[in-house]
């Protein structure tokens, strides 16, 4: 049997999973600014402003990268789960966290965006997001869904396999050969879900290694190594976004440089919470609890973009500018208004999955 070792804080492996929630608050912002962030900067007339409007338009479009780290934290977050729950608690769990916001979402929508029944139907189950386009509606969902249903497989093999890193490197070499040998079959589309899975199984992998490998903490060596890994990851999100580069591989963009980010940024943001954390005192323990409430509404917040700020964008801005805000203002007010409107209803579910429990809580002590 695998020894045990009592997590460090001060791994770089076992930091990300301290920090989980801080990490899922920054991606979900991020997400937000790259769907709904409206230039600051719009008609920049001197150099610095438009440095300034380069940087915030490099920013707003990797946030699209916040999907990635969503992912490869739901795979770490999973090798947790799978070893503490039995196999259908283990999918109850996985499911109730993201059906009723995106039931509640698909509803919303049914009324405001005019869909027919059939629409709604295709929409909810998923059947469109494989039959016509991921993006039909909420493609996070169905993905990391199918993503949840597949992981106990997955990590049967996985578990038995004593080198992790080969039966990581064999799944992603089966995933290469599908990939190539589906390019121009399959719908192209589709290819931005797919060519996320990388990071998920390489979030499986770091799920591992912060449980059951070496304590010994991070020295700046490794560290450096994970900047440079980091700048390698920015540059090629540079090229691929803004220069049109790319190889081989369908939807290119969404592995290439994204796994590289997520391969090296999680490490050195948990690490710089740390450092907050431990040396800031109050400050440090406000900025990670500041992104840690975000992180407890993510899906939410995805959710109510899909219903209420894609149909209601425009006119909202629209609103807050006749108004006086300027733009930057009018993105702080979205952001606030869209993250209370979702806060309310990650509370809103938390309590009406309490009160559908509540009878099997009851039937247990009784028995007990």
């Amino acid at each position: 049997m695998e020894e045990k070792i009592t997590p460090s804080p001060k791994n770089g492996f076992q930091l990300i999973s301290k920090y989980r929630g801080a990490l899922m608050g920054i991606a979900s912002i991020w997400v937000f600014v790259f769907h709904a962030w409206i230039s600051v900067f719009p008609e920049p007339q001197t150099q610095f402003l438009q440095t300034m409007a380069d940087i915030e338009l490099f920013v707003r479009k990797l946030g699209y990268t916040g999907v990635d780290t969503f992912l490869l934290l739901s795979g770490m977050g999973l090798t947790y789960a799978i070893k503490k729950e039995p196999l259908l608690k283990f999918y109850y769990r996985r499911i109730r966290k993201v059906i009723l916001p995106f039931a509640v979402a698909a509803v919303i929508s049914f009324f405001v965006m005019g869909w027919d029944t059939a629409t709604f139907v295709g929409n909810i189950t998923g059947f469109n997001f494989y039959a016509k386009h991921i993006n039909c509606f909420c493609w996070f969902v169905p993905a990391i869904i199918t993503l949840y249903l597949f992981f106990p497989l997955y990590w049967k093999v996985f578990d038995k396999v004593s080198n992790k890193f080969v039966v990581t490197g064999f799944a992603l070499l089966i995933w290469l050969m599908l990939t190539f040998l589906f390019s121009g079959t399959i719908r192209y589309d589709l290819f931005g879900f797919t060519n996320r899975i990388p990071v998920f199984l390489i979030g499986i992998l770091f799920g591992y290694i912060a449980q059951n490998k070496s304590s010994k903490p991070f020295k700046a060596t490794h560290y450096l190594v994970v900047f440079l890994v980091f700048l390698l990851g920015l540059f090629l999100e540079y090229i691929y976004i803004f220069k049109g580069f790319s190889l081989v591989l369908p939807e290119e963009k969404v592995f290439v440089p994204n796994c590289v980010l997520q391969c090296s940024m999680p490490f050195l943001i948990s690490k710089i919470l740390d450092i907050l954390d431990s040396h800031c005192g109050k400050f440090g323990k406000a900025v990670t609890a500041v992104f840690g409430f975000w992180g407890t509404f993510t899906l939410e917040m995805y959710c109510s973009y899909a219903c209420l700020l894609v149909p209601f964008f425009t006119p909202v801005v629209l609103a807050l500018k006749d108004h006086g805000f300027g733009r930057l203002g009018v993105n702080i007010a979205v952001f606030a208004a869209t993250s209370l409107v979702s806060w309310l209803a990650s509370l809103a579910f938390k309590y009406f999955w309490k009160l559908v429990e509540l009878p099997f809580g009851k039937k247990k002590e009784q028995k007990a």
